[in-house]
């Protein structure tokens, strides 16, 4: 399952492996017109020097709203504030299109608003869409320090505990192997 929020909270990037490499790829041109263009999103690049502020700004506070929704805390009420801020830069409104000749229609949000601010807004919106119950259990960080990665559990019984098991759970797993055998020797 793709989710928009997710998919910026991960423009984050950190070395699973441990090197302490890290990228910010909102900086990045090509991973930012590739993250607009996955999900069908329209926005000026290269972004301003503000635009980029408020948006290292905004994954911050999501970062930080998931690590508590994670923990099983309860998400801070300014948190909550500036959320609802983010989210009124682009109101939306339901519309219908006639899409062909067969007398079809299909229903779309649309906004007035364009550019970063609307990028902004249905970011917020799909973190407002992740904290309903039904998909608070299956929100993850991965338990890799040197990874961090945010993903939805899809597991059956909502036990994953890394972002990928052939990563980083096999790199867990090693190290704590070896961690035991250093313990014995």
């Amino acid at each position: 399952m793709d989710w928009l929020c997710i998919d910026f909270l991960n423009s984050d990037w950190r070395d699973w492996r441990g090197s302490g490499r890290w990228e910010n790829r909102l900086e990045n041109q090509e991973w930012l017109s590739s993250f607009l263009q996955t999900y069908k999103l329209t926005a000026p690049l290269p972004i301003g020097e503000e635009c980029g502020a408020s948006l290292l700004q905004l994954r911050e506070r999501l970062r930080r709203m998931l690590e508590a929704v994670v923990r099983g805390d309860r998400i801070q009420e300014e948190d909550l504030a500036e959320l609802n801020k983010v989210l009124a830069l682009a109101p939306f409104h339901m519309q219908v299109l006639y899409i062909d000749e067969e007398g079809s229609y299909i229903q779309k949000h649309s906004s007035s608003t364009e550019g970063w601010p609307l990028v902004m807004a249905q970011i917020a919106a799909s973190f407002a869409e992740l904290l309903a119950p039904q998909h608070l259990e299956r929100i993850k960080i991965c338990d890799n320090e040197d990874c961090r990665w945010v993903f939805y559990d899809e597991s059956r019984n909502r036990v994953r505990r890394w972002c990928d098991d052939k990563m980083c759970g096999n790199l867990m797993k090693v190290r704590r192997f070896r961690e035991r055998k250093k313990e014995k020797g």
